[in-house]
Order: C-alpha cells, then structure tokens, then sequence
C-alpha cells in the first residue's frame, strides 16, 4: 500500500524537527553516557554543536545520524501497517527513541500499541490526562509511580511539571528537553519506555525485557507480533499460487510452501538446540478447510462458507482465506503435547519465531503463521 503523501510529507517535518531538538540538546545528557560508549560520543558531539560551533554543525549532525543509528539487524523502515495505524507524533517519537537508546522503535511501537492504542484508548491512566488505573498506570506508556520515580507511591500521581529522573531514582525522562518529563507527552512517554526497556536488557533479550515491562507471555507474544507487522510489509501477495494451488514441501513431516521451506527447517532446528521438538500440520486443502468448518462452526450453507470465523468454536477461518490453505501456517505442538501459552515452549517461540518469519495468532498458541493470522 503506498504511503499518502501528506503522511509522508507530516513524518519528514516532524522527524526534522525532532531531529533539531535533539540537536539543540546536544544529545546533552548523561542518561546516554549510562548505557554505551556510542552514546558517550553522541554527547560529545552535541555538546560541541550547542556550545556554539556552528561552522561544525552540519558534520555534527551528520554523525550523529550515523553513531545514533541502531544496530542495522534491528534498524527498518515502517510498513504501511505502521503508517495507517501510528498517529505521526508518536511515530516519530518511537523511531527518534529508538534510534537515541539503541533499540528497535517497532518494540516500543508495539507497546504503545498494547498499552494506550497510541493514545487513542479513552481508558483512565490513557485519557484524560492527570487520571490514573486501577493499578496505578498513567500516561501513553503505562508506567506506575514506583517506575516512573523512586520514592512515588505506585497510585501516586506527581505533576506533570516534574523534571526527569535523576540515574537510578526511575524512568521519567525528559524527551524533548522542555524541563519536565511527562507521561502524556509522546517524547517523554517513548524515551522513558526506552530508558526502561534498556534497563531490562533488551538489547540481549527482547522478549525477555518485554516480559518485565508486562508479567505476561501472552502480552510478549503480542508484542512481538504487532512490532513484526511495523517494521515489515504484513502480506502474502508475493507467495506463488492460491489457495489449494500453491508449491508444497515436506519439512521433516510438516507440509508447507516452497517459499518457507527453508525458515521452517532452520526453526526447528533452532528450537531442537533450545530442547524443544517441533511437529504439527501445515498445509491444508480447501476440503479440509470445508470440513473443519462443518465440524467447528454448523452444517448450513451459511455455516460453512460466511458464518465470521469468530462464530465459530474454536474460530475456524473461511474457506479460502485459511493461511493453512497457502502452506503459509503451522499448528505446532512440542515435545508430542499442543502449546499452550504459558509453556516453556511457547515463550521461547515468543522470543525466537520472528527471527525465523513466523508470528502467532494470539488466540491460539499452537497457531504460527507468516503474517500472525
């Protein structure tokens, strides 16, 4: 899908003049310094440029786009699914965040998206402003007072004028250097998850820093399928064949199309080395289909080929639209039992799946698919 101009047009000038604040900032504070040398020298660097070299401007901010860049296996571009469903300023504050703390903008993308629908969810701790949960979370990253500052009770609501947390006293931070660090402005609410993020070691282990922001596997699963869908184009258009006609291979007993053989064989043998023993059934033809529909959802014309696959139980997609029906989807089950998502099993796919193509649907843990549907 191509990105409207005017988005794209809304995007360039927002991420200048991010780009210009942090300039302006000098990249100034010692939160970079806390993490990695790279950041030590983004400081440098800006401190120059603000100190009033200006002849060394352009050459600082030159480099800083170069030594701020994330590592390229976690640098992407936004997809068209990012694009529609990411309001600009808070897109811009992801990537900026992200490219600042050195993590992947689609991770704190992801859950924004979880959290506050990037500001849109009309929930308390989300909208109005000033408001929080019943579990103390406030602002467009959900963070409870004991997170955002030490010495704040977790239902405790501090004013959003409040300068930004000084290293180990809590992730407030001040994300566009306006004084305060707020949980409802996109710069402050996006650098404080990356702060945090950091902290939990997401450079080493992604889904497990996602798991401390969020003691749910089920919300690392989602994560890590919604920050896929970002930072890649979601779709299946440029598979060969159709839906009961596509190019099938047999990888150590799972059927599936051509185009995937290899990522399947490689996933399971990572997942072997792990301790883990994938097996399950991926293709299925359109009878298949028609049948499992017959036995999940009714009988009736109307039941089988345009009953909302959410009518039926368990949800059973039409035929015809079926990733199954394309080699495109497995149903896995480990270690000879189905997953289940509170496994051990599942959690190291939660972890480990997107690095190999394949994204659960999350209501079903056995189900692995090259888009997540």
């Amino acid at each position: 899908m191509p990105v409207p101009a005017a988005i794209a047009a809304s995007l360039r000038a927002r991420r200048a003049a991010v780009r210009r604040a942090v300039v302006a900032r000098g990249v100034a504070n010692a939160r970079r310094a806390e993490h990695r040398g790279r950041r030590r020298r983004q400081v440098t660097i800006g401190a120059l440029a603000v100190l009033g070299l200006g002849i060394f401007l352009p050459i600082a901010i030159i480099i800083i786009a170069i030594a701020g860049a994330p590592d390229p296996r976690r640098a992407s571009g936004a997809s068209a699914v990012a694009l529609a469903d990411i309001p600009a300023e808070a897109l811009v504050a992801y990537q900026d965040a992200g490219m600042l703390w050195g993590i992947d903008w689609s991770l704190l993308a992801a859950v924004g998206k979880l959290e506050c629908d990037h500001g849109r969810s009309q929930l308390s701790g989300c909208n109005p402003p000033d408001t929080i949960n019943g579990a103390g979370a406030r602002g467009y990253m959900q963070f409870i007072g004991t997170t955002w500052r030490r010495g704040l009770g977790v239902r405790e609501l501090e004013p959003r004028s409040s300068p930004e947390a000084a290293r180990g006293q809590g992730y407030a931070t001040d994300g566009d250097s306006d004084g305060d660090a707020d949980p409802w402005s996109w710069p402050d609410a996006t650098h404080s998850a990356a702060r945090y993020l950091v902290a939990l070691g997401v450079t080493e282990d992604p889904s497990g820093a996602v798991f401390g922001y969020n003691h749910s596997s089920e919300y690392v699963a989602q994560v890590m399928t919604i920050a896929a869908r970002y930072r890649t184009v979601s779709t299946t258009t440029s598979f060969q064949g159709t839906a009961g006609n596509v190019p099938l291979v047999t990888v150590e007993g799972i059927t599936v199309h051509t185009q995937i053989g290899s990522q399947v064989s490689a996933l399971l043998q990572a997942a072997r080395s792990a301790g883990f023993e994938l097996a399950g059934g991926g293709y299925r033809s359109p009878q298949q289909q028609i049948e499992l529909r017959r036995a999940h959802c009714g009988s009736s014309e109307y039941a089988i080929y345009q009953m909302p696959a959410s009518q039926c139980s368990p949800p059973t997609a039409r035929p015809g639209s079926s990733n199954h029906e394309r080699g495109l989807a497995i149903d896995f089950t480990c270690n000879g039992t189905r997953l289940t998502r509170g496994s051990a099993c599942f959690q190291w796919l939660a972890g480990n799946a997107a690095s190999y193509g394949f994204f659960n649907l999350p209501s079903e843990p056995w189900h692995w698919s090259v888009d997540g549907s």
